[in-house]
């Protein structure tokens, strides 16, 4: 087998190459970059609480929520504006509403000044009407559980272990 050096014409070649799909690889992420927030509710009948966990520090923030689907937010639909919170601190937020017929959603808004760049991040939350609700509850609630909904909507109940 026969190894032959290459050219310092091939090798530039090469490595223009392998640069150019080095940073094909690097690219950023496709997509807006989002507020760094975490953004959870936990949905109970006509009320929601909302917490709000600040990654990192924020100036001018504005929080808003709307009613979509036929759910109405009852009072303030601007519960935060031009807000300050610093990297870690945790904002906790009622809200009251009117669900819609059927299935409806809540969604939240967070925008701000992030590390000195405008961001928004938005979260939905579905809600039953207020009689799927109040089924779902009682039918649990004789066994203390916790109903919230995760980032993506969806309903979870968390039951305590059984004793034996």
């Amino acid at each position: 087998m026969k190894f032959k050096m290459p050219t310092p014409a091939t090798a530039l070649v090469v490595g223009l190459i392998l640069s150019a799909t080095a940073a094909r690889v690097q690219a950023a992420p496709e997509g807006k970059p989002q507020a760094p927030v975490e953004i959870a509710a936990t949905v109970q009948v006509q009320k929601a609480t909302l917490k709000l966990t600040f990654e990192s520090a924020a100036e001018q923030v504005n929080v808003r929520v709307y009613g979509v689907d036929g759910l109405t937010v009852v009072g303030t639909k601007s519960p935060v504006i031009s807000g300050t919170f610093a990297a870690g601190q945790v904002m906790t937020l009622a809200v009251a509403y009117t669900p819609g017929p059927g299935t409806s959603n809540l969604a939240v808004q967070v925008d701000g000044q992030f590390d000195g760049k405008r961001r928004s991040k938005i979260s939905s939350f579905t809600v039953e009407d207020g009689k799927a609700a109040k089924r779902l509850s009682s039918t649990i609630s004789s066994r203390s559980a916790t109903i919230s909904v995760d980032g993506q909507g969806r309903r979870i109940a968390v039951l305590p272990a059984e004793t034996k």
